[in-house]
């Protein structure tokens, strides 16, 4: 067990949970966080201009690549209003992204200090969990908890706000012991999933509507070999454009809203 900063041990967490990239914009509040980030290296920063670009950025960057997950950092007050949109946008597409913001220290709360916004109830409707860390030892715990709910279950956003005394704190932690809690993945039973080749199979005019999930899941190979091996035709909607080669023949181009082509 050692004594570091808040800050310090959530560098650890990071590193264990397979952070290596990050974007945001420093400032006052998150600072700390910064610094702790310079010290012990192996996270690849990105500066944006704008926070907001910075959190679309970590939006970008989880759809890249199945696994990855992008953090946005940003200061207090605005700095996590802005990253509000992007949150919305993972959430109702199932993206995971982490935005950790800086606040005021906890004596200035709720008490209309200088950028003290509580963006804790503004983040909650667009996230898996949005939590301001009141006590330093938590830290920790919380990035734990975030990567867990980000995996599990729909993927989502979470935002963690740290107060700027919380990350200055000094904590017990030993990196040696920590270990990510994993992810719960729901799937169907061996029998759904035969009962669900069974109906394919007996369809006149079976259709696979293929979204951004089956990116997601690295699984577009698959489903391609799937749609052929059955001739069946897909019909990726918006976020699911791409998932066949254009010109397979089980391609039904996008069904969705702006869609003007007949599916074949």
């Amino acid at each position: 067990m050692a004594i570091m900063r808040a800050v310090d041990a959530a560098m650890y967490v990071l590193a264990k949970e397979g952070v290596n990239t990050a974007f945001g914009v420093p400032g006052a509040a998150i600072n700390p966080f910064y610094n702790a980030m310079r010290q012990h290296g192996g996270i690849k920063h990105y500066l944006a201009r704008h926070v907001e670009g910075a959190s679309h950025m970590a939006e970008g960057y989880t759809r890249a690549k199945p696994g990855n997950i992008g953090v946005c950092l940003g200061t207090s007050g605005p700095a996590g209003t802005d990253m509000i949109t992007a949150l919305y946008s993972a959430s109702a597409d199932s993206i995971p992204i982490l935005c950790i913001t800086g606040q005021a220290p906890r004596a200035r709360l709720h008490k209309e200090d200088f950028q003290a916004v509580d963006i804790e109830s503004i983040a909650k409707p667009v996230t898996k969990m949005a939590v301001t860390v009141m006590e330093p030892a938590l830290v920790p715990r919380v990035l734990q908890q975030a990567f867990h709910l980000m995996r599990s279950g729909r993927p989502g956003p979470v935002l963690i706000d740290l107060p700027y005394d919380v990350q200055m704190a000094e904590i017990e932690f030993d990196p040696d012991t920590y270990s990510s809690l994993g992810a719960y993945k729901p799937a169907a039973t061996e029998a759904q999933i035969d009962k669900a080749l069974d109906m394919l199979c007996a369809a006149s005019k079976p259709l696979f509507i293929a979204g951004g999930g089956i990116f997601n899941a690295d699984a577009a190979d698959l489903l391609q070999e799937l749609a052929e091996d059955l001739q069946r035709t897909g019909d990726p909607n918006a976020d699911g454009l791409g998932l066949y080669p254009g010109r397979s023949p089980v391609d039904g181009r996008d069904g969705g809203v702006t869609n003007l082509t007949p599916l074949r």
